[in-house]
């Protein structure tokens, strides 16, 4: 009679026999639950696959890893959203899928003046002294306007550092039989003595390896506070980013002429 302890011994090597020959179904094999794999591959002469991330803000140095290291099914696939390409150098076909885990990434950078615009023009109330130094910082791109036509960029930010608030308020009451009403108003108005531009207009290259593009902002002006509060919002930025996620698949396509590029995401499951 075999006693437990060799029966477990001599199933357990069978295991190790089963998994050292890959004998498996459908990439599966059955293991004792204390059983540990061990994967020595950083102690082998050479890796069994290339797997990686390689990123870069070089469209240029992407294109060359790519063409170096495409397997079969290679796809560049870009995501409009996070301006981004990510190439899946192994993502093999229907016949012979590959694992997908080697990637090589390119994510334009945005230039200065895109990463300010983008940082003061979100809709978020700013203080007077933030928008004056945005434009200050900025000349050459500025173009203000307003109702009445151009204004100087000096003039706009005279204007903008000196918004004052005037408020006004009146309480009437009147009581009538079996019902009282009351009704109130304020009227808050800013002022400046210099012409408050409406409109700011702002040319930028947004990334590098774009085209440059004229943003048009709308300023606005909060006065629910005891001070001022300017509000710089894009208009038509869904636009933007689509027409920038169409020049980003353009310049990829035109650096990769040798793989199918698509606008999307790929998730390995």
């Amino acid at each position: 009679m075999i006693e437990k302890d060799t029966l477990e011994a001599l199933q357990e090597s069978h295991s190790i026999e089963a998994a050292n020959n890959n004998i498996t179904v459908n990439g599966v094999a059955a293991l004792p639950e204390h059983y540990k794999l061990h994967d020595v591959e950083k102690w082998m002469g050479a890796r069994r696959r290339a797997i990686g991330v390689m990123k870069t803000s070089s469209v240029e140095d992407f294109a060359a890893y790519v063409d170096q290291h495409a397997e079969t099914g290679a796809t560049v696939f870009v995501n409009a959203d996070a301006m981004r390409a990510v190439a899946v150098l192994n993502l093999g076909g229907p016949d012979l899928p590959g694992h997908a885990d080697n990637t090589a990434e390119f994510a334009p950078k945005a230039t200065a003046a895109f990463s300010a615009l983008q940082h003061i023009a979100n809709g978020q109330p700013r203080s007077q002294q933030e928008v004056a130094e945005f434009m200050e910082d900025w000349p050459s791109m500025v173009s203000c306007f307003n109702d009445e036509g151009t204004i100087s960029p000096a003039k706009a930010i005279a204007a903008v550092r000196k918004v004052t608030i005037e408020a006004m308020r009146k309480m009437e009451s009147q009581e009538k039989q079996l019902s009282a009403s009351r009704s109130a108003f304020e009227s808050v108005q800013a002022t400046s003595t210099e012409p408050l531009p409406t409109l700011i207009y702002f040319e930028t290259v947004p990334f590098h390896g774009l085209q440059s593009r004229l943003f048009v902002m709308r300023l606005g002006v909060r006065t629910g506070g005891e001070k001022p509060a300017i509000t710089l919002r894009i208009q038509n930025m869904e636009q933007h980013n689509e027409e920038m996620a169409k020049e980003l698949t353009d310049l990829v396509g035109d650096a990769i002429n040798t793989l199918p590029v698509l606008i999307g995401t790929y998730n390995p499951k």
